[in-house]
């Protein structure tokens, strides 16, 4: 079974920094990651303009979505965001080639309202958990929407970690030690 990982934190502590730095700490250790991570894109003055979808194997980088200032609705519009498609199918398509493979942590940033209410974004991959041929899995989730994510994956057992902008520095560290121990157990099954 899949060993998870939830990320919980508010927007703007620095969840997506921190799956930044576990999958450089983490490739730098040797472990296969795979998966995607979403940070934001900001303009000159710090504002948000946008999310991108990384690679957290090999750093691609795809534009995901736009900060639009009228959503009008539509599939591919959530809130603020206007998702682009094509990004948004190649990302999908990362998430669930790593968790079909014998990868030793998958990254999936984030689930949100996209996924637990459209059943769009990565719904797909929250299907395929159980499943999965990836020993662990790091799942990012906003405050608001933990307990749902929660309810979700009470059967798969996760283990839950808080993001704030005080633990975010350390928390790479501490989520390397979660994944770890689940990827050198697969090493000794296998």
């Amino acid at each position: 079974m899949i060993h998870l990982v939830l990320l919980a934190g508010p927007r703007g502590a620095g969840k997506s920094t921190v799956c930044k730095r576990f999958a450089t700490r983490a490739r730098e250790a040797g472990l296969r990651v795979g998966g995607i991570y979403c940070p934001a894109r900001t303009d000159d003055s710090a504002n948000k303009i946008g999310i991108d979808a990384v690679d957290a194997g090999t750093d691609e980088r795809r534009a995901l979505a736009e900060v639009v200032a009228d959503a009008n609705g539509g599939s591919a519009t959530v809130g603020q965001y206007h998702f682009d498609d094509a990004a948004m199918a190649w990302a999908l398509d990362k998430v669930l080639t790593a968790l079909d493979t014998p990868t030793d942590a998958v990254i999936i940033d984030e689930i949100g309202p996209l996924e637990l209410f459209e059943n769009g974004g990565f719904a797909p991959a929250l299907d395929r958990l159980s499943t999965a041929k990836a020993s662990s899995g790091l799942i990012v989730v906003r405050a608001e929407l933990f307990e749902r994510l929660q309810e979700m994956l009470i059967d798969l057992q996760p283990v839950t970690l808080h993001v704030t902008r005080t633990t975010r520095d350390h928390l790479a560290a501490r989520v390397l030690d979660e994944i770890w121990a689940a990827a050198t157990q697969g090493w000794r099954d296998s």
